[in-house]
């Protein structure tokens, strides 16, 4: 599975952005995980996703009404798509969840910011949230990782360019560990790699310092 992005989200009773909660009794944790399937994401300079809530589906057997967790996301870091890529994905969220069967996941985007080439470009969400219908599971007193792939496609192609859009993966979605693998990336690689980077290099012979 390559260029995933993987957002990990938790999510309790009363959904609280950020949060990391111990899940005692009929709870368990739930991660989501966000990854970046490759396409156009090579473009781009950056791509930065700022989400403002997620909705979290429990399957319903009687299906007469649909049990929905909210998720606030406004105090949660964005995310950088381009960081992400094979098979590395950052945690978004995580908190406890209901023990029990879940269906869907939506996430909602507040803010893009992106730039290509220099140049600032305008990314997309043409239905306004990015979703995935798969089944998992949350069983009491353990974390379940859940990927959630996106996909950054060019409208048109490089001379009619018609801007850049996103949308999820499903086939590449799922359970970490069981549907797929992943890396789990921190938000401070990439800087950490880059200081790494531009350290000079010192003489390996100690008189060719500069005295």
């Amino acid at each position: 599975m390559e260029n995933k992005l993987i957002f990990a989200l938790i999510t309790a009773v009363i959904a609280v952005s950020g949060c990391t909660s111990t899940s005692t009794g009929d709870t368990g944790q739930f991660e989501l995980l966000i990854s970046d399937q490759p396409a156009a994401i090579d473009d781009f300079d950056y791509l930065n996703v700022e989400f403002s809530h997620a909705n979290i589906f429990m399957d319903n057997e009687s299906n007469e009404s649909e049990d929905v967790q909210r998720v606030s996301l406004e105090n949660t870091s964005a995310v950088d798509l381009t960081q992400v890529r094979n098979l590395s994905a950052q945690s978004l969220i995580n908190t406890s969840l209901a023990s029990g069967n879940y269906s869907k996941i939506e996430l909602y985007s507040e803010r893009i910011n992106a730039s290509v080439d220099g140049e600032d470009v305008e990314v997309k969400i043409p239905p306004k949230k990015l979703m995935i219908t798969k089944p998992f599971e949350i069983r009491p007193n353990e974390t379940t990782s859940f990927v959630f792939d996106i996909q950054v496609v060019l409208r048109g192609n490089q001379q009619n360019n018609q801007g850049y859009i996103l949308k999820p993966v499903i086939s590449e979605s799922g359970v970490a560990g069981e549907d797929i693998g992943v890396e789990r990336k921190g938000v401070g690689d990439r800087d950490q790699r880059m200081n790494q980077t531009e350290q000079p290099q010192q003489p390996s012979n100690p008189s060719e310092q500069t005295q």
